[in-house]
């Protein structure tokens, strides 16, 4: 019964001024039929549902069609502060007790903008690290409670 939902507007990044430095605009794009492909080659195309979406402002109105959606694992892997903030903000409420919260590039220098937005949005609980791997970089147990 579990499904994997996967949202990306298969556009690439687009930082703003403060990322420029950071990240190459247009960077890390893949097609959205390679994707597909990806997902059918691998039969899991009965469970993985992509969604084509700006993170950075569709959410809302996506979780008004998706009100029933909770999720067990979240996985980031934006890096830019105005999508991850975003993300953050919508995806944290709708994430189980005891639910975690990945995160690809938290405390990395070439995405600042992760960790900023974490440390607004989510201050004071523990960021995790795997010992056996560069990324992800760290993840958040969502507290029981709270």
């Amino acid at each position: 019964m579990t499904q994997v939902h996967g949202f990306d507007w298969f556009k690439g990044n687009h930082p703003d001024d403060n990322e420029k430095h950071l990240v190459d605009d247009n960077s890390y794009f893949e097609s959205k039929e390679r994707l597909e492909a990806l997902i059918k080659a691998q039969q899991l195309d009965n469970i993985a549902l992509l969604h084509e979406l700006d993170l950075s402002k569709d959410l809302p109105a996506f979780f008004d069609d998706y009100a029933h959606l909770q999720f067990k694992l979240v996985f980031l892997d934006c890096g830019l502060y105005k999508v991850v903030h975003h993300c953050i903000e919508h995806f944290w409420p709708r994430l189980t007790p005891g639910g975690i919260l990945l995160l690809d590039n938290i405390n990395h220098e070439t995405a600042p903008g992760e960790t900023q937005a974490v440390r607004e949005l989510l201050p004071g609980l523990p960021i995790r690290t795997f010992p056996f791997t560069q990324q992800p970089t760290g993840y958040i147990v969502k507290p029981m409670q709270g």
